[in-house]
């Protein structure tokens, strides 16, 4: 059973979690923390994107004695990509204030598939497949571009979401034009991606103040503090 709780709600709740019998350890590459009793999994704990980093094994109750959750960065740049489409944006409070969509022509009409794919069995010598991959180079350059410009480095994190090649080209790329990833946290989106548009931005501006708590068997909801309400992100305006 999923409940979906704001960050504003998370720290009593994970305090009151620290304080029970249950063994709940940091999962550091999905930014999460699982808890047991007696070898059993209860839930687990999806972190909003932009809470500071677990440590692999790390407890519940450390992580809360080092991190400030009272004072955390609620500014950062969501980037979704498809082959050949790209939604790159800035939330602040939970707004999309730049955005900029990026398409190229990377996919083969005929079957649909893009030409990163298509090149691991066939060969390159055609027109078709040449123009493709000189819009493929322009569609990462063009993302490594707008990743330095001042609004996306005033950020420290990157939310994002992509096929796992497509982010090993925008790496390639970033390498290639002096883009230092390391200035920025990456998180990978932990929920769906319908496509990589303005509308997709504007929704994931507001899903990244959740956290997710995941309950395994509603039969230790006993054994637990309450569980937050599910409610709408308010802002100051």
């Amino acid at each position: 059973m999923l409940f979906k709780f704001l960050h504003s709600d998370c720290l009593n709740f994970f305090q009151e979690l620290s304080e029970t019998d249950l063994s709940i350890i940091g999962d550091s590459q999905k930014h999460s923390f699982i808890a047991s009793l007696e070898g059993k999994k209860i839930f687990s704990l999806r972190l909003p994107l932009f809470y500071p980093s677990i440590l692999d094994k790390e407890k519940l109750w450390q992580y809360l004695d080092r991190s400030e959750l009272h004072c955390i960065e609620t500014s950062w740049t969501i980037l979704l990509m498809e082959a050949g489409r790209a939604a790159i944006g800035v939330s602040q409070n939970g707004s999309i204030v730049k955005h900029k969509n990026i398409r190229k022509y990377m996919v083969r009409k005929k079957n649909g598939k893009a030409q990163l794919t298509h090149l691991k069995s066939k060969g390159k010598s055609r027109y078709g497949s040449r123009l493709r991959l000189r819009e493929a180079e322009a569609f990462f350059d063009e993302i490594i571009e707008r990743l330095q410009s001042d609004e996306h480095q005033a950020s420290s994190f990157i939310f994002y979401n992509c096929p796992v090649r497509l982010k090993s080209c925008l790496d390639e790329a970033g390498r290639e034009l002096g883009f230092n990833d390391q200035d920025f946290t990456w998180r990978r989106l932990g929920v769906n991606v319908k496509e990589a548009s303005f509308d997709e931005l504007k929704r994931h501006a507001l899903e990244a103040y959740y956290c997710r708590f995941t309950l395994e068997d509603e039969c230790y909801t006993d054994k637990l503090p309450p569980i937050p309400e599910y409610k709408k992100p308010l802002f100051d305006t």
